[in-house]
């Protein structure tokens, strides 16, 4: 959003008694640019990755561009939120894939072939590797600049009341799931029941027994306080998010050489890293947290049972190929090369760091 867009709305605001937050200092800036968030100023992902990297930009323009968050969905729905900044609707987003269902067909789901079997302890570098080698994949970000995508670590995995201790627990087991209707039809091959409650009804389904688990992250439990009814952690991954901070093309494009060059500065390389730090550092930070001080504890099936798993879940992944082939891309190809890189980006369960920060709480 321009300068003068944001003073009027400013006066406006004013005149209600409201106030944009930050207006005091966007005063003093040259040009102020709108950031569209789906999450509240309380989410870690705003207080340890997407605010330091703002402030990042704000330095490194010596106060000449000033980004001003509207969190919660404020300029649009999080599904909307690439086309609010192709539109101009927003100058800039944040925003996970796999909210868009069908909008982006290799992003939202790239983690769906991954196996349940592995950790994704690099899944940034792993989303890409599979970019480099299929580059058409970029088109999905036709119509905006895309300033970096970063991914989730570790993954969603399942957590229960009562332990899962083995593939035949998760017969007949009502499990809520996070993620898309393949996801869902990954869980249901574990032999269990799916269903669906919204995130906010989570914790007392659990409790009152309406569900008996929930895939979730190791965030979720300590700052959802999911940890108070989850005491159990099935390492069964059942997906990765990937999300996109981008910008509008105009908005960029207008902007005096000296800025973009800033704009360039924290994108690419260091925006990633930025996150990636955040994603290795707090996920396993809430792991702990929920092992010491809520009594969690978590658990790895055996490889038999991960290969089983594989097995039934073969015709997900045949269904995102043809997917795939619709969108006009190599669709077996695609699921090939990203089988062969997991080995690189990921690791078996019992050889991931997750399970050497169980070792250690547990002091096996």
């Amino acid at each position: 959003m321009r300068k003068l867009s944001l003073v009027l709305l400013s006066m406006v605001l004013c005149l209600t008694g409201l106030s944009v937050p930050g207006s005091a200092n966007a005063a003093d800036a040259e040009y102020v640019l709108s950031l569209n968030l789906p999450i509240p100023p309380i989410h870690n992902r705003w207080n340890y990755a997407l605010k330091p990297w703002v402030e990042e930009l704000e330095k490194r323009s010596n106060g000449r561009i000033k980004v001003e968050p509207y969190f919660a969905e404020a300029l649009s729905k999080e599904a909307d939120a690439f086309e609010s900044v192709k539109t101009g609707v927003a100058d800039m987003a944040e925003f996970s894939f796999d909210v868009a269902v069908g909008q982006f067909p290799f992003h939202e789901r790239v983690f769906t072939t991954v196996s349940p079997g592995v950790s994704m302890e690099d899944p940034t570098s792993f989303v890409l590797a599979v970019q480099d080698a299929f580059p058409e994949v970029k088109k999905e970000f036709d119509g905006v600049k895309v300033l970096f995508t970063h991914a989730q670590t570790v993954g969603m995995l399942i957590g229960s009341n009562e332990p899962i201790t083995t593939l035949d627990g998760f017969k007949g087991k009502k499990i809520n799931v996070l993620g898309d209707y393949q996801v869902a039809q990954k869980v249901s091959a574990l032999g269990a029941s799916v269903v669906s409650v919204p995130m906010a009804d989570v914790f007392t389904s659990l409790q009152q027994g309406v569900i008996d688990a929930a895939t979730v992250d190791y965030d979720l439990l300590v700052s959802r306080r999911l940890g108070d009814v989850i005491k159990h952690v099935t390492a069964v991954q059942t997906t990765c998010f990937v999300f996109c901070v981008m910008m509008n093309q105009d908005v960029y494009d207008n902007l005096p050489d000296d800025l973009k060059a800033v704009i360039d500065s924290v994108s690419g390389e260091y925006g990633r890293q930025t996150f990636s730090q955040f994603w290795n550092t707090l996920p396993y930070q809430s792991l702990d947290t929920w092992m010491e001080q809520m009594g969690g504890k978590l658990h790895v099936l055996t490889d038999e049972e991960y290969a089983e798993i594989d097995r039934r879940i073969a015709p997900v992944a045949e269904e995102w190929a043809e997917i795939l082939d619709k969108a006009g891309y190599p669709g077996k190809d695609m699921v090939a090369r990203i089988h062969e890189l997991q080995s690189t980006y990921a690791k078996p369960w019992k050889d991931s760091h997750s399970m050497e920060i169980f070792k250690t709480s547990s002091g096996k």
